[in-house]
C-alpha cells in the first residue's frame, strides 16, 4: 500500500518538473527546423520551416520562464521537502538572500543560464531576419543541452540532468525519517540548511545574474560566426555580430569585477583577485572575445584578420563551455574556494563542450581556404597589424592562464599525475601577466593614432612626444613622491612594476590626448578611447592598490599558531587579538573593540570597532573614526563556528 505522505506540496514541483522537460522537448524541434531553414533551397519553404523553428523556441522560452518562476516559488516559499530549498535556503534570510539561494546550486545556475539565453534568442527573433535561422539554430542547440542538465530522468541506465524539484524523501529512499507519513512535521524539516554564509552578501544577489548574462552573450558571436561557415557568407556576419559582441564584453567584465568586488569583502584572499581557478575560468573568455572584437574591427576597416575574428569568436564559447566544466565536475575542488561539487554529470558536460566545438572548429579548417583575405601583407606603420599583435598578445595571456587552471585536469592524463598546481599562484601568474599589462597598456596608448592600412612616416612620434612626454613625467613623480617600492617577490620585480605604471599612465594620457587631438573633441567617436582610457585606469589601480597595500594587523601579543583551526589559511602572525575596551596598536592607528550588536538567535553579528590616529596613546586623536565589521555564526550541523572579535590579516 502506497504511503500518503502528509503537508506535502507536490503541486508545484509536479508543474516545474514538467514545465522543465516541455522546455526540453520543444527546443529539439526548434533546433531542428532552424536548420531545416538553413538548407532549405525554396525561399517559401524555408520561411515555413523558420517560422516553425521560432514558434518552438518561444514554447521553449516560456516553459524555461515557468521553471524559473516555480523554483523561486518554492524556495520563498519555504517547502522545504524538496532538497533544493532544504539545501540552499532557511526561513531566517531576508528576500533579497532567497535570490541567491536560487543560484547557489548547480540546477539553478543552469537554469539562470538557460533564462537569459531564452531572453536573448527572443530578442534576436525580433532583431535579425536574414542570419535568424543559422544563429537561432546554435542557440536552439544550447538550449537543448542546458535543459538536458535539468530534466533528471535515466535513459538507458544513465541519468541524465538534474532535477531541481525532486523531493527530499526520493533522494534520501533508506533514510528512516522519510519512513513516516508525518514527517513534514519534525522538527528536522521545519527548517533548511540556509545559503553558504559566504554567499549571503549583496554582492551575491546581482553578481551571478550580471555574469550569467555575460556567459549568455558569448553565444551570439559564437552563433554569428558559425552561421558565417554555414551559409559561407564569410564577411556578410560581421556587421550584426559587432554591438552583439561589445554587450557582451561589458556584461561579462561588470559581472567578473561583481565578483572581485564580492571576493574582496566575503574571502579570505587579501584583495580582489587571487588568480583562483574560478576567476581565472571566467577571465580567460572575456579576453578572447576582446581580442575578437579588435580583429573584427580590424576588418571591417582593412579587410585583414577575418580568419582570426572567426577564431576568437569560436574559442570564446568554447572556452565558457570548458570552464563550466572546470567549475561544475568537481575538479577543481582542492584548488578553489568557490567551485561546485560534482553531481555525477562530468560526462554530460563533456558531451555538451563536444557537440559544439568539434563542428564549429571543423568548420573553421574546412573553409579556412576559402575565407576572404587581402594578399597585400598589412603595414607595420597600420593600426589593424598592431591590433592583431594586441590580440596575440592577449591569447597569450589566455593560453598561460588556462594552461595552469587546468592543471587538475592534466593530472588526470597518464604520466601527469605528478605535475602540481603552483605554491604561489599570484607570483605564478603576475611574473608573465605583468608582462602582457605592459605590452597591452603601451599598445593602447600607441594604436590610436595610427592609420588604417598605411600611416605616414614620422608623423606618428611627433603625435607621440607630448603624451610620452607627460607619462615618463608622472611615472616618476608617483615612483619619487608616492613610495611606490613593490617588494614581495624581490627588488628585481621593480623594474617591471615601472615599466607597468608608465605604460597604465600611457594609455591614459595617450587617449586623452587622441580625444582633442586626433578627434578635435568629437567624444560621440571616442567610444574606443574612452574604453582605453579606462582599460589604463584599471591597470593603474591594481597596481597602486597592490604596491601600497600593507598588513596592520600584526601581532605583538603572541597568538598560538593553532589559535586558527587546520583548515584555516589564517597566518597567526597576521591576526591581532583585540580585548574588549583596551586600545591596541595597530600600525598608525589605536583600535578599540567596543562591542557588539549580537541578537539572541541572530547569525549576523556587528562589531563596534573605533580607530584613532595618533603618533602615541595618550597623544590627542588626529583622525577618529568607527567600523561595524560583521560575522556569522554558523549553527548548523552540529558545530559552532563562532567568530572571535580578532582582525585577521587586516590590509591598509
Amino acid at each position: 500500500m502506497e504511503t500518503k505522505f502528509v503537508g506535502e506540496h507536490l503541486l508545484p514541483g509536479q508543474i516545474g518538473h514538467l514545465f522543465a522537460i516541455v522546455a526540453f522537448v520543444a527546443s529539439i524541434p526548434a533546433t531542428v527546423s532552424y536548420a531545416c531553414a538553413v538548407r532549405a533551397k525554396d525561399v517559401a519553404v524555408s520561411d515555413s520551416w523558420r517560422k516553425l523553428g521560432r514558434w518552438g523556441y518561444y514554447v521553449q522560452s516560456a516553459s524555461v520562464l515557468v521553471v524559473f518562476c516555480t523554483l523561486y516559488y518554492i524556495i520563498s516559499n519555504h517547502l522545504f521537502e524538496y532538497k533544493y530549498a532544504f539545501q540552499h535556503s532557511s526561513r531566517s534570510l531576508p528576500m533579497n538572500y532567497l535570490l541567491a539561494c536560487f543560484w547557489e546550486g548547480q540546477e539553478g545556475s543552469f537554469l539562470l543560464w538557460s533564462f537569459w539565453h531564452s531572453v536573448l534568442g527572443v530578442i534576436l527573433t525580433f532583431t535579425t531576419k536574414k542570419w535568424e535561422a543559422p544563429v537561432m539554430a546554435v542557440i536552439s542547440l544550447a538550449q537543448v543541452c542546458l535543459g538536458s542538465m535539468l530534466i533528471g530522468i535515466y535513459i538507458l541506465n544513465y541519468h541524465v540532468g538534474s532535477d531541481p524539484f525532486i523531493l527530499m524523501r526520493l533522494e534520501n529512499v533508506g533514510a528512516p525519517i522519510f519512513q513516516s507519513a508525518n514527517y513534514m512535521q519534525m522538527d528536522f524539516m521545519k527548517d533548511g540548511n540556509g545559503l553558504n554564509i559566504l554567499l549571503q552578501n549583496y554582492w551575491m544577489v546581482i553578481h551571478p545574474p550580471v555574469l550569467f548574462m555575460g556567459f549568455a552573450c558569448t553565444i551570439i558571436p559564437f552563433a554569428y560566426a558559425v552561421a558565417g561557415l554555414w551559409t559561407k557568407d564569410f564577411g556578410g556576419w560581421i556587421k550584426p555580430a559587432l554591438p552583439r559582441a561589445l554587450f557582451g564584453t561589458m556584461m561579462l567584465g561588470t559581472g567578473i569585477m561583481m565578483g572581485a568586488a564580492w571576493a574582496y569583502e566575503s574571502l579570505t584572499f587579501g584583495g580582489y583577485w587571487a588568480w583562483d581557478p574560478v576567476e581565472n575560468a571566467s577571465l580567460v573568455p572575456w579576453l578572447t572575445m576582446v581580442a575578437g572584437i579588435h580583429t573584427l574591427l580590424a576588418y571591417k576597416s582593412s579587410g585583414h584578420a577575418l580568419k582570426s575574428t572567426f577564431f576568437f569568436f569560436i574559442i570564446t564559447f568554447v572556452l565558457i563551455l570548458y570552464s563550466t566544466f572546470l567549475t561544475r565536475s568537481g575538479i577543481l575542488g582542492q584548488t578553489s574556494v568557490h567551485a561546485f561539487t560534482d553531481l555525477g554529470m562530468s560526462g554530460q558536460l563533456l558531451v555538451f563542450m563536444g557537440i559544439f566545438t568539434i563542428p564549429a572548429i571543423w568548420m573553421l579548417i574546412r573553409y579556412s581556404k576559402e575565407i576572404p583575405s587581402p594578399k597585400r601583407e598589412e603595414s607595420t606603420y597600420s593600426r589593424e597589424f598592431w591590433l592583431f599583435v594586441g590580440s596575440l598578445v592577449l591569447l597569450v595571456a589566455a593560453i598561460q592562464i588556462t594552461y595552469a587552471t587546468s592543471i587538475p585536469v592534466w593530472q588526470k592524463i597518464p604520466g601527469l599525475e605528478k605535475l602540481a598546481p603552483p605554491t604561489e599562484p599570484e607570483f605564478y601568474y603576475n611574473k608573465i601577466q605583468i608582462w602582457v599589462a605592459i605590452v597591452l597598456g603601451l599598445l593602447t596608448g600607441l594604436i590610436q593614432f595610427l592609420k588604417w592600412k598605411d600611416t605616414p612616416r614620422g608623423t606618428v612620434l611627433k603625435k607621440l612626444l607630448l603624451p610620452l612626454g607627460f607619462s615618463l613625467v608622472a611615472t616618476v613623480a608617483i615612483i619619487v613622491f608616492g613610495k611606490v617600492d613593490y617588494n614581495k617577490y624581490g627588488p628585481g620585480f621593480l623594474v617591471a612594476i615601472y615599466m607597468m605604471l608608465f605604460a597604465s599612465i600611457f594609455a591614459i594620457v595617450g587617449n586623452f590626448t587622441y580625444i582633442f587631438s586626433g578627434l578635435k573633441g568629437k567624444l560621440k567617436a571616442a567610444g574606443a578611447s574612452i574604453a582605453h582610457i579606462g582599460f589604463g585606469m584599471v591597470l593603474l589601480g591594481v597596481l597602486i592598490s597592490s604596491s601600497k597595500m600593507q598588513v596592520l594587523s600584526l601581532d605583538k601579543a603572541g597568538i598560538p599558531d593553532g589559535y586558527f583551526n587546520e583548515e584555516s589559511k589564517q597566518n597567526s602572525r597576521e591576526n591581532l587579538m583585540l580585548p574588549k575596551g583596551m586600545p591596541i596598536q595597530m600600525g598608525p592607528y589605536y583600535v578599540t573593540y567596543e562591542g557588539d550588536s549580537s541578537a539572541v538567535g541572530d547569525p549576523k553579528s556587528y562589531y563596534v570597532v573605533r580607530y584613532e590616529r595618533k603618533p602615541n596613546r595618550e597623544a590627542v586623536p588626529t583622525e577618529r573614526f568607527t567600523l561595524y565589521p560583521d560575522a556569522f555564526t554558523n549553527a548548523k550541523g552540529g558545530r559552532h563556528d563562532y567568530a572571535e572579535p580578532c582582525f585577521q590579516a587586516l590590509s591598509y
